[in-house]
C-alpha cells in the first residue's frame, strides 16, 4: 500500500517553477494509471484530484490492473502518460517497462517502485522512462510534477531526435553533393592536364614548321615573314597558357610535402631573380627578415614567384617602383574576407605584399582569380590570366586563404593565411 505520497527522484518539485505551471486553463492530461493494488491506485487517483489554486490542468485517470489490460486501453485510448507499476500480475520488473515502451515507444512513462528497488527503477530511466517514483513516499504536488515533467522531457527528447534525422539527413545530402563536387573536380582536372599536356605536342609541330618555313623563304616575301612572325608569337603565347594550364592542373593532385620554409629568403631570391632579368628598373623591395611557415617548399615559391611577378609587371611604368612583403595580422587588415572573425585567430599571422602600382577596381574583383580573367588589357600588361588562379589553389591546399585590398591608381595588397596552428 502507498501510505503517504510518491517523490520524484530525478526531478523534486520546485513551488517556484512556473515554467511547469503555465499551461492554458482547462487543459486536460489523460493519464493510465496501470496499479494492480486498490489501495495505492485509490491514493494516486485522491491525488490527481487535489486541485491547487496555481493548476488550472486537469487529470483524467484511467485505471488498470494488468499490462494486457494497459496494452489493451493504449490500443483504444490516446494518454498523455503512463503511471507504470513494474510488478503485476502478468509481469515483473523491467519486462513490464519493455513491453510498453515495445507497444508505445514515445509515451512518457513515469515507474513506481519500493524502497528496495530504486535501482531497478534508475534501470528504467536509463532504458526508456522519464522518471521513477518510490512508493510511501508522495504528495499531490510531487506526483503532478513528475506526470509533467515527464511528458516535457519526452516532447524534448522526440524534438532532439527529429533534428538529429533531420542533421543526418542534411549531412547525407551535403556529403554526396562534395562526392559529387570532387568527382566533377577530378574529371575536369584530368581534362585539363589531358589538354594541357596532349596539345603542346602539335604546338611544338606548328612552331617547327613555322621556324623552317622562315628560313626557306628567307627575305624573298617580307608579307610571308610577317605572316609567320605572327603565328609563331601567337604558339608562344599559346605554349604560356597551356604551361599554366599544366601547373594549375598538377597543383593539388600530390599532397603536400611540409617543412619549414623561410619565406623572407625566397622573397628575397625571387626579387633578385626580377632586378637581374631588368637591371634597368628602379624597384625598391622591402622583405623583413626570417618569416618563418610550414608549407610545401615548391609550391610557396610558385605562389610567391607569381604574386610578386604580378606587382613587377604591374609596376613597370613607374619611375620608383615598390613591392613590399610582409606579416600582420587581422586587427590592422582593413580589408577582411567573409566570415574572417570565424576562420581566422587574433593570433594568427597574415601575411601580404603590397605594390604601389596602378591598382584595380575591386566593384569588378570578384574575378581576379578565375582563370583567364584579367583586370586590363592585354596589350597594357602581358600575362596569361591563370597566375591568380594558382596562387589560390595553392593557398588553399595549406588551409588557408586568399584576399586583397585595392583602388585605381593606389596599389594593390594580396594577403593570405596558412593553417593557423593553435
Amino acid at each position: 500500500m502507498m501510505a503517504k505520497s510518491l517523490k520524484s527522484k530525478s526531478t523534486p518539485p520546485d513551488q517556484n517553477d512556473k515554467r511547469l505551471d503555465s499551461s492554458p486553463p482547462d487543459e486536460s492530461i489523460q493519464v493510465l494509471l496501470v496499479e494492480d493494488n486498490p489501495g495505492d491506485a485509490f491514493l494516486i487517483q485522491g491525488m490527481l484530484g487535489v486541485k491547487r489554486s496555481d493548476d488550472a490542468i486537469q487529470y483524467q485517470l484511467t485505471h488498470v490492473d494488468k499490462l494486457e489490460d494497459a496494452l489493451s486501453a493504449l490500443q483504444k485510448q490516446n494518454f498523455s502518460a503512463i503511471l507504470l507499476d513494474l510488478s503485476l500480475p502478468d509481469s515483473h520488473g523491467l519486462e513490464t517497462l519493455e513491453k510498453v515502451l515495445s507497444h508505445s515507444p514515445t509515451l512518457p512513462i513515469v515507474v513506481f517502485t519500493g524502497l528496495d528497488d530504486e535501482t531497478v527503477a534508475m534501470q528504467a530511466v536509463q532504458q526508456g522512462a522519464q522518471d521513477f517514483l518510490v512508493k510511501g513516499q508522495v504528495t499531490p504536488g510531487s506526483l503532478t510534477h513528475a506526470i509533467r515533467y515527464s511528458i516535457e522531457r519526452q516532447q524534448n527528447e522526440l524534438a532532439l531526435k527529429q533534428k538529429t534525422i533531420e542533421l543526418e539527413r542534411v549531412n547525407k545530402a551535403l556529403r554526396k553533393r562534395s562526392l559529387e563536387l570532387e568527382a566533377a573536380n577530378t574529371e575536369l582536372e584530368a581534362f585539363n592536364y589531358t589538354v594541357s599536356h596532349d596539345l603542346r605536342n602539335p604546338l611544338t609541330g606548328i612552331k617547327t614548321g613555322c621556324a623552317l618555313l622562315t628560313a626557306y623563304m628567307g627575305d624573298q616575301d617580307p608579307r610571308l615573314q610577317k605572316y609567320l612572325g605572327t603565328i609563331q608569337d601567337y604558339t608562344r603565347h599559346m605554349a604560356t597558357l597551356l604551361e599554366g594550364l599544366l601547373q594549375l592542373s598538377n597543383i593539388g593532385r600530390n599532397p603536400i610535402q611540409p617543412q619549414t620554409v623561410n619565406l623572407s629568403s625566397t622573397v628575397q631570391t625571387i626579387a633578385r631573380q626580377l632586378l637581374q632579368q631588368e637591371p634597368e628598373r628602379n624597384v625598391k623591395f622591402v622583405i623583413p627578415t626570417h618569416i618563418l611557415v610550414e608549407g610545401d617548399t615548391h609550391l610557396l615559391w610558385v605562389a610567391l614567384e607569381n604574386l610578386l611577378g604580378n606587382a613587377w609587371k604591374y609596376t613597370s611604368a613607374l619611375n620608383h617602383a615598390q613591392i613590399e612583403f610582409g606579416k600582420t595580422k587581422l586587427t590592422e587588415v582593413s580589408q577582411h574576407p567573409p566570415n574572417a572573425d570565424e576562420t581566422i585567430a587574433p593570433d594568427q599571422p597574415i601575411f601580404f605584399i603590397r605594390d604601389n602600382g596602378p591598382g584595380f577596381d575591386m566593384s569588378q574583383a570578384e574575378r581576379i582569380f578565375l582563370p583567364f580573367q584579367r583586370l586590363t588589357s592585354a596589350e597594357d600588361f602581358s600575362g596569361s590570366g591563370i597566375g591568380l588562379s594558382t596562387v589560390q589553389r595553392i593557398i588553399h591546399c595549406h588551409g588557408g586563404q586568399i584576399w586583397f585590398d585595392a583602388a585605381v591608381n593606389q596599389g594593390a595588397t594580396f594577403y593570405w593565411t596558412l593553417a593557423h596552428k593553435q
